[in-house]
């Protein structure tokens, strides 16, 4: 689609507004994802190129773990016309505007690791003087592992023309989340942003903006009118998360708390509500579990202890995307194939056969060596020596022989070696858990991103790799090179179906020659204590 910077190759737009455009694109110097955010001149605000750079650059002194990273600003020509464009960190998750859409009202624990990490990177940059102007939903981003960043700091600032005091509404805030003063054009400080995280945690508590209305209606209430307070609204939220949200929102930024301090109150509510959740575990919020355990919200999002909002499914995590470990609840036999109980029966059965043929040919023998004939019922090895079995080779080879039969035959039908009564070795790697399966799906499609083929070629396992004959005939088969880029639209979910893992997912893959999406179910086999890909079943493409 294009390239800027000399570096940076757009792959596709994700997104549009106003006077910018988001794309994802990838820095092929660091051969990585990233985030372009350009923007077209404004032939009435010559100075907007200018103001654009230089808040890219200020954001770009930011380093916090809840905060977007911000690696590149400048300018460029793309399709004919000179641009601006911030390069900025690449975060898959979604946004928390999306979150509440999806779900409704959020549970406490949930709002609460979310503000305070939110509030977190606020303080962060409070601290060197800049304010972002914009906090709302859409700009707190999730990453892979369901964490959230703020997005676009000082972009607002940026692109409005005016930083005088004498034009009301003369900013690209949104009026659901912006402050009092900022809706009556006045200074904007670090408490405006309080007030706008404030407004964001009563509309996840309660599904619904404090104010509603047109946007001329909903600047009025702002300024003029105290907030409905969540629980009024349904919000399933305790008095102190409830108070601590109503303080983010009073009128005189004075009386609202600053970042650092929302942030410490909002962990200390997280921390008293995961305790009484321990001590009387309940299910609240539509369905939508409390901090006693991991919210699934089907399987996206669960606490991770003090702050973060968990683990949305990835895909490439340690973790397992459930509700708790899958390994604990689910069990996987520590062997990949097994013989069956009508293998055993048929062989007890013709090994019973060729004895009693045996001992019928043995008969002639018993008045000549009856001792010897006893003797030879004995397990071999136990005392007779050659010419013994050579008196009496019936009854001691018969059992020789069948109990060699039985073992090579049970080692046949299992697939794999392992003692005569079924049972597996000791030494045999036992199944990995069932998050590792999920993960080598995710790694493989993350890999052919990066056209590496013998890489993708190790996830395969030893049978599909016979199979297929070589990696370069599986590039050619899964066309890796000619792969852009990847998103999972549903990231990998496994579980145990029998011997086998079975792992649903859909992805996207971004080719030169387009794009296209991928559903399907990988079936993983356990190979010396990993899962290996074995065969795609329900494989479904359609163009994306």
């Amino acid at each position: 689609m294009g390239r800027l910077g000399d570096r940076f190759v757009l792959v596709r737009e994700l997104g549009s507004g106003g006077m910018s455009h988001v794309f994802l694109g990838r820095d092929e110097v660091l051969d990585r994802p990233v985030t372009v955010k350009i923007v077209h001149p404004d032939p009435d605000d010559p100075e907007a190129g200018v103001r654009f750079r230089r808040e890219g650059r200020a954001a770009a002194r930011l380093s916090h773990p809840n905060i977007v990273r911000v690696f590149d600003a400048g300018e460029d020509e793309l399709d004919g016309r000179e641009v601006s464009y911030i390069v900025m960190e690449y975060v898959p998750g979604g946004d928390f505007k999306d979150l509440m859409d999806r779900y409704g009202p959020l549970p406490e624990a949930l709002l609460s690791r979310v503000g305070a990490d939110v509030a977190s990177g606020l303080a962060h940059a409070h601290e060197r003087g800049i304010v972002h102007r914009d906090i709302k939903p859409h700009n707190i981003l999730l990453d892979e592992r369901g964490s959230p960043k703020l997005a676009d700091f000082g972009i607002a600032r940026a692109l409005d023309g005016t930083t005088s005091h004498n034009r009301p509404g003369a900013y690209l805030g949104t009026a659901a989340y912006s402050s009092p003063e900022q809706l009556c054009g006045e200074r904007v400080t670090p408490k405006s942003d309080v007030y706008s995280l404030g407004a964001t945690l009563s509309h996840a508590a309660a599904g619904e903006p404090p104010f509603s209305g047109n946007s001329l209606e909903v600047a009025n209430q702002h300024i003029s009118e105290p907030p409905s307070p969540p629980r009024e609204k349904g919000a399933q939220i305790s008095e102190d998360l409830e108070a601590l949200i109503l303080g983010c929102l009073a009128k005189d930024p004075g009386e609202r708390p600053d970042a650092a301090s929302l942030r410490d109150r909002l962990l200390q509510n997280g921390a008293a509500d995961e305790t009484a959740a321990l001590a009387e575990p309940a299910t609240r919020a539509g369905g939508i579990p409390g901090a006693a355990g991991a919210s699934r919200l089907t399987g996206a999002v669960r606490t991770n202890g003090a702050s973060g909002v968990g683990a949305f499914r990835t895909r490439r995590a340690d973790r397992s995307p459930s509700s708790g470990p899958l390994e604990s609840t689910v069990s996987l036999p520590t062997r990949t194939f097994r013989a069956g109980s009508r293998q055993r029966t048929m062989l007890a059965v013709l090994v019973a056969a060729l004895l009693l043929l045996l001992l019928s040919v043995a008969g002639a023998w018993a008045l000549f060596g009856q001792e010897e004939q006893q003797q030879g019922g004995r397990t071999p090895g136990q005392g007779a020596d050659r010419n013994e079995q050579a008196k009496a080779p019936g009854p001691q080879k018969s059992e020789e022989e069948a109990g060699n039969g039985a073992n090579e035959a049970a080692r046949n039908n299992s697939g794999g070696s392992g003692s005569s009564d079924g049972t597996p070795e000791e030494n045999q790697a036992p199944a990995p858990p069932l998050v590792s399966a999920e993960e080598v799906v995710y790694n493989l499609y993350y890999e052919m991103s990066f056209n590496r083929v013998d890489v993708t070629w190790d996830y395969l396992s030893e049978r599909l790799q016979d199979e297929i004959g070589s990696p370069e005939q599986w590039a050619e088969r899964e066309d890796i090179y000619t792969f852009t880029y990847m998103e999972f639209t549903s990231y990998p979910v496994a579980r145990a179906a029998g011997d086998t893992a079975e792992v649903t997912f859909e992805v996207r893959l971004d080719h030169t020659w387009g794009s296209e999406s991928l559903s399907g179910t990988w079936v993983c086999v356990n190979e010396g204590g990993e899962w290996k890909l074995d065969r795609l079943e329900n494989a479904q493409t359609a163009p994306a």
